[in-house]
């Protein structure tokens, strides 16, 4: 915003001095129609990183729901397996929801974390896998396959996270939002000039109102900081449930 306010005054001190030397040959209908339609292509600029921002922030949020569903349903049928891995099963995917949920809470943090964090998920599911193909070798039925496409399914939503996290919109975008909002706002300090008035106020008003939509983009675009951050609450109530079970589990058996 401050880039901007005063690029809007640098506009004001050239359109000045245009004027004093005579070298301004431009009418002021000519200047606002060039302002008029840099003003669109910001829009549409800002319109277009917009929806690519959100679209990403709402794939985020769905792969959560999703995940939570598949992780869910993958320790529902854990419990059809005969024993004693059904047992093992069920607390791996205990142990993997909570790693899950540990992540999630961990993504304001630095990457070296979640890294710790990713790589003890992905021993959990090699200990799953290895459970998983030694029941099939065991036991041929179809109980067998419909449990290895959901926990083949579960792994592969992991993934899809992953990527959808470390999937944001190019910075060669933000670089030319921001260059064409600093020629905007050159354009709109050169405009006032040529009407023979100083509008600081409304200059201020709409830099700030540029600088909040960028800002928004860029807030939903970065999953690691910033004020809105993906929902993980379907993932931290399977966890809720799947501790509660194995409590109540655990005072039955006593």
């Amino acid at each position: 915003m401050g880039v901007l306010v005063a690029t809007s005054e640098i506009g004001l001190w050239v359109k000045k001095g245009r004027s004093k030397d005579g070298q301004d040959t431009l009418a002021k209908s000519d200047i606002a129609l060039i302002l008029g339609a840099v003003l669109t292509m910001l829009a549409l600029l800002l319109a277009f990183t917009y929806s690519m921002a959100s679209h990403r922030f709402e794939t985020r949020r769905q792969l959560v729901i999703e995940e939570a569903n598949a992780i869910g349903t993958t320790y529902l049928r854990a419990k059809t397996l005969p024993e004693p891995r059904s047992s093992e099963i069920q607390n791996l995917l205990r142990q993997y929801a909570a790693l899950r949920v540990e992540i999630g809470d961990k993504v304001g943090g630095d990457m070296e974390t979640i890294r710790e964090i990713r790589n003890r998920t992905s021993k959990v599911n090699d200990i799953l896998w290895s459970h998983a193909a030694a029941i099939a070798r065991e036991t041929q039925n179809p109980i067998i396959s419909i449990f290895l496409q959901t926990l083949n399914e579960m792994i592969d939503l992991r993934e899809k996270r992953w990527a959808a996290f470390n999937n944001r919109v190019p910075l060669s975008i933000y670089s030319v939002i921001f260059i064409f909002s600093i020629i905007t706002v050159w354009l709109v300090g050169y405009y006032f000039r040529s009407h023979g008035r100083r509008e600081q106020m409304m200059t201020i008003m709409f830099a700030l109102l540029v600088s909040l939509v960028m800002w928004l983009i860029m807030d939903l675009d970065h999953p690691v900081r910033g004020a809105i951050r993906t929902s993980q609450q379907s993932l931290i109530d399977l966890n809720q449930s799947l501790i509660q079970e194995s409590n109540d589990a655990a005072k039955t058996s006593r």
